[in-house]
């Protein structure tokens, strides 16, 4: 995961635990530890991506603009990254080289399999299904798998 991802899933988490109140960057960034300037960029990226909203004032900060199971990690890599092109595969050296066109329909796919995961997993998946932010909270049997090992096959433990 891109540091620039890693550092927006944390950023955007902390908001979740933090609903309703808002939850200004330099908190953010002393809790997550990255560049303040670093951080207001990705939290404007966020911000043009409609997933925060920041309110001015004494009791300012950043704020979800959805509930957390309403945003998943998928919402939050298109956000930061665009929609899958396949720009991760290499570069190929003559424009017409049909080796190079199928690795990019093979990085693509790639890429578009890897956003049908995240699309899985919410913010309220990774902040917990006990935690008040996410509505559909409720007790877990010892004898369940959580939910999200249960969709995307992996394990609980993000």
């Amino acid at each position: 995961m891109p540091t620039r991802t890693a550092y927006a899933v944390r950023a955007l988490t902390t908001l979740a635990h933090a609903i309703p109140a808002s939850v200004k960057a330099q908190v953010l960034a002393e809790t997550h530890h990255p560049p303040l300037p670093y951080l207001y960029d990705v939290l404007g990226d966020l911000r043009r991506g409609d997933l925060v909203r920041s309110q001015r004032g004494m009791d300012g900060g950043y704020i979800l603009t959805r509930p957390p199971t309403q945003i998943t990690l998928g919402d939050i890599v298109r956000v930061l990254d665009g929609p899958a092109t396949g720009t991760t595969a290499p570069v190929a050296r003559r424009a017409f080289d049909q080796l190079a066109t199928r690795l990019r329909e093979l990085w693509v796919a790639a890429d578009n399999a890897t956003l049908r995961v995240l699309d899985e997993v919410t913010l309220a998946d990774l902040i917990g299904e006990d935690h008040p932010a996410a509505p559909h909270a409720r007790e877990q049997r010892d004898d369940e798998k959580p939910e999200i090992a249960v969709r995307t096959g992996l394990p609980p433990q993000l």
